[in-house]
């Protein structure tokens, strides 16, 4: 557990200087996570970063097709749906494949009310995280100040986290 604890102290400093949001890798904690790596591990997830910390920001999974995924859990289950019920808002991934069929399985379950609640909450979290970084579909003009504004925000959080 002490290692654990240093891991986390990062992510501790990080979260009580108001992280808009937190990557989780597929590091594997086996008296936390299981055979299950963080990035899926809903105890993990739920227990550290959401009820420790108390955290409400954007928690994003570590690209799905890294192989710690893609050897362990592709083919077997569904990557996608595990993260999503696991807690993240945000699923990295790159064309796998099976991604329209994983979709449409989430689909069905949202579709029926399954998911509705939790997609709510991750998308709410999404949206609070665009409307203050003033994130959009627009193409950005490189020449508007916009982008300068981004860094300047990126270096504060930076400072912050020293």
């Amino acid at each position: 557990m002490n290692e654990l604890k240093d891991d986390l102290k990062p992510f501790e400093k990080a979260i009580k200087n108001k992280i808009p949001a937190i990557l989780v890798g597929h590091l594997v904690i086996k008296k936390e996570t299981g055979k299950l790596p963080a990035s899926l591990s809903k105890r993990f997830i739920t227990k550290y970063i959401r009820k420790k910390y108390h955290y409400n920001g954007l928690i994003i999974t570590d690209d799905i097709r890294m192989k710690a995924i893609r050897f362990y859990f592709i083919g077997k289950f569904n990557p996608i749906k595990i993260a999503f019920d696991a807690g993240n808002d945000m699923i990295m991934l790159k064309y796998l494949g099976n991604e329209e069929k994983w979709m449409k399985n989430i689909e069905e379950e949202i579709r029926n009310g399954i998911m509705l609640g939790r997609l709510d909450r991750k998308v709410r979290r999404i949206l609070k995280v665009k409307e203050e970084y003033k994130v959009s579909t627009d193409k950005i003009n490189v020449d508007n100040a916009f982008v300068e504004e981004v860094n300047n925000k990126i270096k504060i959080i930076r400072e912050k986290c020293k």
